[in-house]
């Protein structure tokens, strides 16, 4: 039976998402609204825009510029029986500090790829195995320093490629988007409305203002419904128990998720999905 599981680990600004595949059927937009930081760990990533493919095996890194065209698809052999990889979601203002940091300069050429092989250094891999080693022991990664370890890892891609800096810096610039299509990408990322808004190349009281005339109420009301729906979905699809899906939909907290759900739909979700089983 093919199964998905994703786990996410927040910290402030960075999110990092871990997914676990063992079917080839998805095809996902790699129009991401965020840059990514993709770490393939096991299995084969493609992009497929415009007619042409480009593969990156496993133990590949690659930057993701968000906004970048195409479809992302996976593969792996038999012997592999499964697909996994590590996704840190850079926001623009997580990038905007490190530019400040660093002093990015603002005399650098332009990189034309969307999608970046990135080269292994020391210090990347020790953010990875850090984060592997969390992920897969169910460790509680101590926030501090992943952010230390990342923002180490960063900086060094920056100084091996002094060029990739460009990247940084040109996709931090605010650019207003379409808020329905960026609202129903990052629903379940744990960010503050404010990033959100910024992301989203608005100002917090813009930002609150077009999505109240755009979905009709609150930014928290429909991100919590949508996050609702969407956990009732898979229970309803036996993806999961609640106690293995709850996370998925963007929920931190279990009893929080079942309290929500009960409240959103007139029985808790265990019910619910011990229901549905019997059907």
């Amino acid at each position: 039976m093919a199964e998905t599981h994703l786990k996410y680990l927040y910290a402030g600004e960075l999110t990092i998402a871990a997914t676990y595949e063992t079917t080839i059927e998805e095809r996902l937009d790699s129009s991401f609204p965020m840059t990514v930081l993709l770490y393939i760990d096991k299995g084969t990533k493609h992009h497929e825009f415009d007619g042409h493919i480009e593969s990156y095996p496993q133990g590949s890194y690659l930057l993701i510029r968000k906004f970048t065209e195409g479809t992302l698809f996976k593969s792996f052999t038999e012997g592999q029986r499964l697909s996994r990889s590590y996704a840190f979601v850079l926001t623009d203002e997580y990038i905007r500090g490190l530019i400040r940091e660093f002093n990015i300069s603002q005399h650098l050429a332009p990189v034309k790829e969307r999608i970046i092989l990135l080269p292994e250094n020391r210090l990347l891999k020790k953010l990875m195995d850090f984060v592997k080693k969390g992920f897969n022991q169910g460790l509680v990664l101590d926030k501090a320093i992943l952010h230390e370890k990342t923002r180490e890892a960063l900086a060094a891609i920056m100084l091996a490629e002094p060029a990739l800096a460009a990247v940084f810096r040109e996709y931090t610039r605010a650019e207003r988007i379409d808020l329905t299509a960026f609202m129903n990408q990052s629903f379940l990322m744990q960010l503050p409305l404010k990033v959100l808004a910024s992301q989203s190349g608005r100002s917090l009281s813009t930002f609150n203002r077009d999505f109240k005339m755009i979905f009709g109420q609150t930014p928290h009301r429909w991100i919590m419904k949508k996050r609702l729906s969407l956990a009732k979905e898979m229970l309803r699809k036996r993806v999961g128990r609640p106690s293995e899906i709850y996370m998925q939909v963007g929920f931190e907290d279990l009893g929080h998720f079942s309290r929500s759900f009960k409240r959103q739909f007139g029985l808790p979700p265990s019910e619910f999905y011990a229901r549905d089983h019997e059907l």
